[in-house]
């Protein structure tokens, strides 16, 4: 396929994870890709796997709104135009609700859901002239209770409520809004979830995959369709993947 020939793609969180496997996808498919990360050596490395010329790293600290307009703006300055842009970018961990400090908290809101609303707001102006798509990252977090997990959680049920408005305020000046909300999934954001030692592991039953982890190639998969012209009517919707986990 060539869904992208000719757009430009801005994707976060791209050192790693499900972000490098939607910037593979999408330059697989044609289209130019802005890798965006504050993880420097990350970029590098995913920039590597990517057609010669259809990559650039873009070095951004989602927790600073300067670096976020300073970022679309050398996006736009290095290729013309910003078509689509997946806010894959996210942390989180688990924590007792009494034990959770407000920094903690601060960081995982910051980054999931201000960082997503905020390089979404850089890059409307772009998106409205192209009639492009934002993608964002949920979690069946913010569909369904996780447990240990009050910032995460809330943080991404913010991002389904961002989503939505935003794809109503933003639909008819062409810009369609969705987002993606995966299971579990095996990349190094697993590592940021260690359980705490007197935590009741029964609660942890509800979020076991119902078949085996997802892959981050099969995440990207659903990033680029949403973000494809093949999914021109689709508009303000949460997609799951999460291998029938909360079917």
């Amino acid at each position: 396929m060539a869904r992208f020939t000719r757009k430009v793609a801005i994707v976060t969180g791209a050192a790693s994870g499900i972000g490098r496997a939607t910037a593979i996808r999408l330059a697989s498919e044609g289209a130019t890709v802005a890798c965006v990360d504050r993880d420097a050596k990350g970029l590098r490395a995913t920039v590597k796997l990517l057609p010669k010329g259809k990559a650039k790293a873009f070095t951004c600290d989602l927790l600073d709104p300067a670096s976020i307009t300073k970022t679309v703006k050398a996006v736009v300055k290095a290729f013309g135009s910003v078509d689509v842009l997946c806010n894959i970018a996210g942390i989180g961990h688990f924590a007792n609700d009494e034990e959770e400090t407000l920094d903690f908290w601060n960081r995982i809101i910051g980054v999931n859901l201000t960082g997503t609303f905020l390089m979404s707001q850089a890059a409307l102006p772009h998106l409205k002239q192209s009639k492009g798509s934002i993608v964002n990252c949920a979690s069946t977090a913010g569909t369904h209770a996780q447990p240990l997990s009050s910032a995460y959680s809330a943080s991404k049920g913010g991002v389904i409520s961002l989503t939505q408005t935003m794809a109503i305020t933003n639909g008819k000046a062409g810009v369609r809004v969705n987002c993606v909300a995966p299971g579990g999934v095996n990349t190094a954001i697993t590592d940021q979830f260690p359980i705490p030692e007197d935590a009741d592991f029964s609660l942890f039953a509800r979020i076991m995959p119902f078949v085996d982890m997802g892959e981050p190639e099969e995440l990207a998969a659903a990033f680029a369709f949403l973000a494809s012209r093949d999914a021109s009517y689709i508009n303000g919707i949460v997609l799951r993947v999460d291998g029938g986990m909360k079917a």
